[in-house]
């Protein structure tokens, strides 16, 4: 390839790959999505390194798993022992942006390195819930996130040449939903004074102080797929910008998520301490024809760190220079490499929800308190594998929902997916942790209590 292609990496927050129209669900969510990926490949088998923002996006950046790079809830903070995707892309003359609204990537957990501009769009809390307010009251109103993150998207991009990384995180499909009206009840059938009602703080509702019935789910699943819908319009004003500007053809555009989300799955909400495939089976879109193909469904395992190994094979960069990754390239740049199986980490305790609710007996959470969780997973079997003894065994290419634990009934299988996890876990020295706790600043502590992440 003569002229290097600018690459737009686009994370949605908490995206889960089944409410994709694209990846046949009922719903018509995703019109604009569904004609990216038909334009390029869209991966059925794509999996999360882990079940929230910091420890997957480190995975993204760094090629690695949480245990390798650190980055996770025992450890705020990405250390720079690793290299970045961002560094390696500088070195190549690309220019550098990011844009995104969320503590949690950002320079205060080390995942900006590398970007030579960076820009975290913030809102007060008063001015979040204005913007909430209006939003309420207008068809197409002004959203609080993709509008602003689209606007100085387009701005960049008028003012600069290819070739370019540009990392893209939109929010909108995160708790709690702030959506313009007509999409806030795109998919809702129930009265606003039943809408206005429904629980939106997981942490509400894992302390017990607030029960969700089956109704209240279904309510959240609608909001969420009208956020969903919403979504994908901002994608498709964004794709239409760089066609439009001449742009599209020469971009590697990459679609996907850091983690998905439960909404009443398996009696979870949000994404909150497990890792069950509402949480792990994520959305991985990427379009350029002359590189990925068109109209391409490929049933590989593939993960979120493979994209660092998937830009070096594209630019023809040694990768030895990086033996530290543990990802592949994704097809079709992976050269025969192919994936057995998929590791999905979670790192987790109970601390902020206890200081949330200091009052509230949360003895049924004791089995989440202090745990390591890590999934093993072929196309054909799941061993969730848990510290505390926890584990659990599904067959998902026969139960989907894992609805049927065969961890006392196939131990064949648990044995043979023991031996290849021990086998993983070998293969790399784990990252040191101090175990000291993270330091932010005022601004920042407020900013993640307002999001529900703090006590």
């Amino acid at each position: 390839m003569n002229k290097k292609p600018n690459i737009i990496l686009i994370v949605i927050d908490a995206a889960r790959a089944d409410h994709f129209s694209c990846y046949g669900y009922h719903r018509k969510t995703t019109p604009f999505m569904d004609k990216i990926a038909n334009e390029g490949i869209l991966y059925n088998n794509a999996i999360s390194t882990a079940g929230w923002t910091l420890p997957s996006h480190a995975s993204m950046f760094t090629g690695t798993y949480p245990s390798k790079h650190g980055a996770h809830n025992e450890n705020f903070f990405l250390s720079d022992k690793l290299p970045t995707m961002t560094e390696a892309l500088t070195e190549q003359g690309y220019k550098t942006v990011g844009f995104c609204r969320g503590d949690w990537v950002s320079d205060s957990t080390g995942l900006t390195r590398g970007f030579e501009e960076y820009y975290n769009l913030h809102f007060s809390k008063f001015q979040h819930k204005m913007k909430r307010l209006i939003n309420y009251f207008k068809i197409n109103g002004v959203d609080t996130w993709s509008y602003e993150i689209n606007k100085n998207v387009k701005k960049w991009i008028k003012e600069n040449s290819s070739p370019f990384f540009m990392f893209i995180h939109y929010s909108e499909l995160h708790l709690p939903y702030s959506l313009p009206n007509a999409y806030r009840k795109k998919f809702v059938s129930v009265s606003d004074e039943e809408l206005n009602k429904v629980n939106q703080n997981p942490k509400e509702y894992y302390s017990g102080r607030v029960k969700m019935t089956e109704k209240d789910f279904q309510i959240s699943r609608d909001l969420y797929d009208g956020a969903l819908a919403y979504q994908d319009r901002r994608i498709g004003e964004l794709y239409q910008f760089l066609k439009i500007r001449g742009v599209l053809d020469n971009t590697v555009f990459i679609i996907t998520s850091d983690h998905g989300e439960s909404l009443g799955d398996k009696e979870h909400f949000d994404h909150y301490y497990v890792l069950y495939e509402p949480i792990i089976r994520i959305p991985l879109i990427v379009r350029h024809p002359g590189i990925f193909g068109t109209g391409v469904r490929d049933d590989s395992l593939v993960q979120t760190l493979d994209f660092f190994p998937t830009v070096l094979e594209m630019l023809n960069i040694d990768r030895s220079a990086y033996n530290e990754m543990q990802g592949i390239p994704l097809p079709p740049l992976n050269n025969g490499e192919k994936r057995e199986f998929t590791i999905s980490e979670r790192f987790q305790d109970l601390k902020g929800l206890k200081e949330s609710y200091p009052d509230m007996d949360l003895s049924h959470l004791e089995k989440f308190e202090k745990d390591r969780k890590v999934a093993i997973r072929t196309k054909e079997f799941k061993l969730i594998k848990s510290m505390r003894g926890n584990s659990e065994l599904y067959k998902i290419s026969e139960d989907p929902h894992e609805s049927t634990n065969l961890i006392d009934e196939r131990e064949d299988v648990v044995s043979e997916l023991n031996q290849k996890l021990d086998e993983w876990k070998k293969s790399f020295d784990p990252a040191e942790i101090s175990g000291d706790e993270p330091e932010f600043d005022d601004e920042m502590v407020k900013r993640l209590k307002s999001l529900g992440y703090l006590g």
